[in-house]
């Protein structure tokens, strides 16, 4: 797994290695951002995970997941906050799937 000093600069790797579509965390699931579709839990995995941390302020935290979808093909970026004051997350999101 690379190292990246930037979130533009994860980001971009990721999308030219085939992750480029967009995700957004609600509740418990994974909302698919061109497909307005809802994913639950056990329908994608975590394959990489980035963290950022930033120099000045902590709402400049922030971890980018690369997700794929088990039952389907699409890869694609989930980016989301985090600091102390985070809401808790989903087991799916404390490390990596292991499938």
């Amino acid at each position: 797994m690379e190292n990246y000093t930037t979130k533009a600069e994860a980001i971009i790797a990721l999308q030219e290695r085939g992750y480029d579509q967009d995700f957004v965390w609600k509740d418990e699931y994974l909302f698919y951002v061109q497909q307005s579709e809802m994913i639950k839990p056990d329908d994608f995995e975590i394959t990489e995970t980035y963290r950022f941390e930033g120099k000045r302020r902590l709402c400049d935290n922030y971890i980018i997941y690369a997700v794929r979808g088990i039952n389907k093909d699409i890869r694609g970026i989930l980016m989301t906050p985090y600091s102390v004051y985070s809401k808790h997350k989903s087991i799916h999101f404390v490390e990596p799937a292991r499938r």
